[in-house]
């Protein structure tokens, strides 16, 4: 049987793509995202006719989060793979500038929902001794740039959180791979970037890191576009 990956964010940018691509490669599939009207582009997309569940809410919402992965496993079965890709920054501005309410705000998306989401899967991961975790962070987490003080702390506290469970889980058998993409040209951006990274060739690299071998483990993957040099 095919693995079963689960992704949040799955509405738009690298969300969509890791989507589009895992449905080209046979994977079980279980989307959710905020906005219908975009995961309905995102569903028509998809070309390959192995099954497919979605549904759409914030990912702040913790019962209807937790429920998503409930019936994600009673639909397709136990995630083998977690995709943590939804996140936002509302708040850019110098360090003290910022309303400490919109830095709560990108906390809850960017760092305690995707606690939420691998709470919720281990369990079963755990009962069967494998499985894979993937989130989706940022070169934010590597180094410091002015006037994203406040997306940077949501990025690098999950970033230091998920270093401390990948050696806990270890001797489960459980992988924990980080992906730190640089600029990349998504809907993310206020304006368009067209020599930054596109969300195809950050989800292809990213779905490439599945195919290791059982005693290989990633740790971690830097995507930088050719022209960056803020790091």
């Amino acid at each position: 049987m095919t693995q079963h990956i689960l992704i949040t964010g799955a509405s738009s940018g690298i969300g969509r793509e890791l989507a589009i691509q895992a449905n080209q490669l046979g994977y079980r599939l279980s989307l959710c995202a905020r906005d219908s009207t975009k995961m309905a582009v995102t569903l028509n997309k998809l070309t390959q006719s192995t099954p497919v569940f979605s549904d759409c809410f914030c990912v702040s919402d913790e019962a209807a989060s937790l429920a998503f992965v409930k019936q994600a496993e009673h639909n397709n079965g136990k995630v083998d793979v977690l995709i943590n890709c939804a996140g936002l920054n509302n708040a850019r501005g110098m360090g003290h500038e910022v309303a400490l309410e919109k830095l709560d705000w990108m906390m809850q998306i960017n760092c305690y929902a995707p606690i939420r989401f691998m709470q919720a899967v281990l369990p079963k991961m755990q009962q069967a001794g494998s499985g894979c975790i993937i989130n989706i962070l940022s070169t934010v987490c590597l180094h410091a740039n002015p006037g994203i003080a406040a997306y940077t702390a949501s990025k690098t506290a999950l970033d230091g959180y998920f270093k401390v469970m990948r050696k806990e889980l270890k001797k489960e058998g459980i992988k924990c791979l980080s992906v730190y993409p640089g600029g990349v040209d998504t809907q993310f951006r206020e304006a368009d970037r067209p020599l930054y990274l596109t969300a195809e060739s950050v989800a292809k690299a990213t779905l490439q890191l599945l195919n290791t071998d059982t005693n290989t483990h990633i740790h971690e993957l830097v995507m930088r576009p050719s022209i960056e040099d803020n790091f």
